[in-house]
């Protein structure tokens, strides 16, 4: 079990996010949520050139987990915790013909460790919970723009969690 957990952690991690959350209400997936951890994928050179640091970005995102009275752990800790939670954040560089090269899209989303019903002997990592985090074209500041949208999606995160954990 504990092995096939880390297989589908490290593939799931290797792997942007792409699809969609298909609950009812993404909500519920965080009721009784006591525990996360955080991932942040690697930033493009050129957002980390202008000041935006995974380390900085990962110690915003956990300061404000904590306040919201989740405990934090680290990602080589969290496969000891119920279902694995995770909130995973990326920043994509969107390119193409017609596409600015300064777009970006940003995901920040949050993946558990899940079970198939018609089959609960099969385990793997899904998308229960996804942030409000369109895409759009950031002329400068870059930074500034990128890390507040990231924070915002985080903020979103703590209002449906709140929602389904009173205090």
């Amino acid at each position: 079990m504990r092995l096939t957990l880390l297989i589908l952690l490290s593939l799931t991690l290797c792997w942007p996010t792409v699809g969609s959350t298909f609950t009812a209400d993404k909500r519920d997936t965080l009721r009784g949520l006591r525990e996360i951890s955080v991932l942040i994928e690697y930033l493009p050179d050129d957002v980390e050139r202008e000041g935006l640091s995974r380390e900085h970005l990962q110690r915003d995102i956990e300061v404000r987990l904590r306040q919201a009275g989740l405990h934090v752990l680290t990602i080589s800790d969290i496969a000891k915790s119920p279902g694995a939670p995770y909130l995973y954040v990326a920043v994509y560089p969107i390119t193409g013909p017609s596409v600015d090269l300064n777009a970006y899209a940003i995901g920040l989303t949050l993946k558990q460790l899940v079970q198939l019903s018609r089959n609960p002997t099969t385990e793997l990592f899904a998308t229960t919970w996804e942030g409000p985090a369109p895409p759009s074209s950031l002329i400068a500041p870059r930074v500034l723009d990128i890390r507040s949208r990231i924070l915002e999606a985080v903020g979103r995160f703590i209002i449906d969690y709140e929602a389904v954990n009173p205090k």
